[in-house]
């Protein structure tokens, strides 16, 4: 009797040193990048071992824009993807079994640009009439928050979007420098850190940075849902345990994110000193309170991106009854005013 229990014994503690050394699940994320600053801390997540620590691997996989990681999600190759939550919504009105399980940033992370050459005569927004705009690509599913960006502020200011040439400028400095040097674009609407690159390198100067809390207030009201995670509702359903265990990791790289300087966030990076990391630094050290705190939606954010959309979506089928509340499980992120 003693040997059987101690034969059990043994195979139970096997057991247990097997489980103990398994592999974390993989969680994948298809988002634009790599460095592109409204999806930091997705880079960051890994590299500070909160994947780890909240019980699976990361994994990113990058494109040109969030419509494209959408697709990828779409079409089962990633388990999540990061985008524009108005990005997300135009893409909900075909494929409504997408949902948005948290918040990444809080201000729309967007500079609107003009090339060099143009600076004695484009004023304001309403002269970029007749030019060439710049944006991130989208995708037949849907557009990109950048094109969607460019579309309302030029609405605004009075220019038809028939006044203008919207063209793919890229998704990366290279790019983005090639189409403003060539002319091959008058205006174009960047992420940091390669908005303040463009400047440095004058090449470019910003007509519009709604990185600005009162520039974003005037264009978009106060505080503006931008960058989140979101997934299919068949995973939250299937494998709800990956959204959760996501947004807890999350959670804790913007907590460790808001608690740390930008030197810190490029030595995680492993990024080597530079133009690119002293641009990196520049941005953090005045902009770091884009990022959502702690992940969770606020119904202020709520209403103005909802705003925002229906007001470039007028001639869309279902844009004009779209709540954006829909599009939200907060159960993981929570929700607040």
């Amino acid at each position: 009797m003693a040997a059987r229990l101690l034969g059990l014994l043994c195979l139970l503690c096997l057991g247990l040193s097997g489980w103990a050394l398994a592999d974390p699940p993989r969680v994948e994320i298809a988002t634009p990048g790599p460095h592109v600053a409204p999806y930091l801390p997705l880079e960051l997540m890994h590299r500070l071992g909160a994947d780890r620590r909240a019980g699976f691997e990361l994994s990113l996989r990058y494109f040109g824009g969030g419509p494209l990681a959408a697709k990828d999600l779409l079409e089962g190759n990633s388990d999540f993807a990061g985008l524009g939550l108005p990005a997300l919504a135009d893409v909900y009105l075909d494929k409504p079994e997408l949902v948005s399980i948290a918040v990444i940033t809080q201000r729309p992370a967007y500079v609107l640009m003009v090339r060099q050459a143009l600076n004695w005569t484009v004023h304001g927004v309403a002269d970029l009439r007749g030019r060439r705009i710049g944006t991130h690509t989208g995708s037949k599913q849907g557009k990109s928050t950048a094109r969607q960006m460019a579309e309302y502020l030029l609405t605004g200011a009075g220019v038809k979007l028939d006044q203008v040439n919207f063209v793919h400028a890229g998704q990366n400095m290279a790019d983005y420098a090639a189409a403003l040097k060539s002319g091959q674009v008058d205006a174009i609407v960047v992420n940091e850190p390669a908005a303040t690159l463009l400047e440095k390198q004058r090449i470019a100067w910003r007509l519009a940075d709604l990185h600005d809390v009162q520039t974003a207030k005037r264009h978009l009201g106060g505080r503006f849902i931008y960058t989140q995670l979101a997934t299919t509702r068949t995973l939250l359903r299937e494998q709800p345990d990956k959204a959760r265990m996501l947004v807890t990791a999350l959670r804790e790289t913007l907590a460790w994110l808001a608690s740390h300087g930008p030197a810190d966030v490029t030595a995680i990076l492993g990024m080597p000193d530079g133009e690119e990391t002293r641009a990196w630094q520049q941005y953090l050290a005045v902009h770091q309170g884009i990022f959502s705190p702690d992940g969770s939606f606020t119904e202020e954010g709520l209403r103005n991106s909802e705003a925002f959309f229906k007001a470039l979506g007028r001639d869309l089928p279902n844009a004009g009854t779209l709540r954006f509340s829909d599009l939200v499980d907060s159960r993981w992120a929570g929700r607040s005013p």
